[in-house]
């Protein structure tokens, strides 16, 4: 499975895509980030919350990698967030449904994609079977290793070249996005 830092930066990602459509309370600073940045992190870093019982277990194997990583727990997941988004705030259902699912099934999805793991669950409750890529894209952090086990080196860093790509992504789109306005405030109002 790919560390939290690849989960972190797929909800920056959603974010990034969204945070234009939820409303502007969601965007306003709360423990120094927009609350829309927190809920989207949140739900793709949700999946991996069967792993706290493996730690307290002494099992991570056990418990990891099962339901929590379904694309049916993914559909329950942004739908209860969108109810209660749409409850709570009156906010559209369809923004937060779709930054639901997308957060938590995308974590399913790159954990399908990790070499070496035992599969995911994609389809509980449906059927138990362990679904692996035949391609991967991410190595993963392999726990069973130990936490400081040299292996974890090739995790850091494609990871990090993960999180650079993205980065540099969105530089560009944001120096393209300014250069675009840039232009449009200095063309002649017949123009625009």
């Amino acid at each position: 499975m790919p560390s939290p830092i690849v989960h972190t930066t797929l909800g920056y990602i959603i974010y990034r895509i969204f945070r234009n459509r939820v409303p502007k309370d969601f965007n306003r600073v709360y423990l120094a980030l927009p609350l829309a940045l927190i809920i989207a992190i949140g739900v793709s870093i949700l999946p991996d919350i069967d792993s706290i019982a493996g730690i307290l277990m002494g099992d991570f194997a056990k418990y990891h990698n099962n339901a929590t990583h379904s694309l049916f727990v993914a559909v329950l997941v942004a739908t209860f967030l969108a109810i209660a988004i749409r409850l709570i705030v009156k906010s559209g259902f369809w923004i937060w449904f779709a930054i639901g699912f997308l957060g938590y099934s995308l974590h399913v999805l790159m954990d399908y994609f990790t070499f070496g793991g035992r599969g995911v669950m994609l389809f509980w409750p449906i059927s138990l079977t362990r679904y692996e890529a035949p391609v991967n894209l991410f190595y993963g952090v392999r726990w069973s290793e130990g936490l400081l086990n040299s292996v974890h080196i090739n995790t850091l860093v494609t990871e990090l070249v993960f999180v650079l790509l993205v980065a540099m992504a969105f530089l560009i789109i944001d120096k393209k996005g300014t250069s675009t306005n840039d232009n449009k405030k200095s063309l002649p109002n017949s123009l625009e």
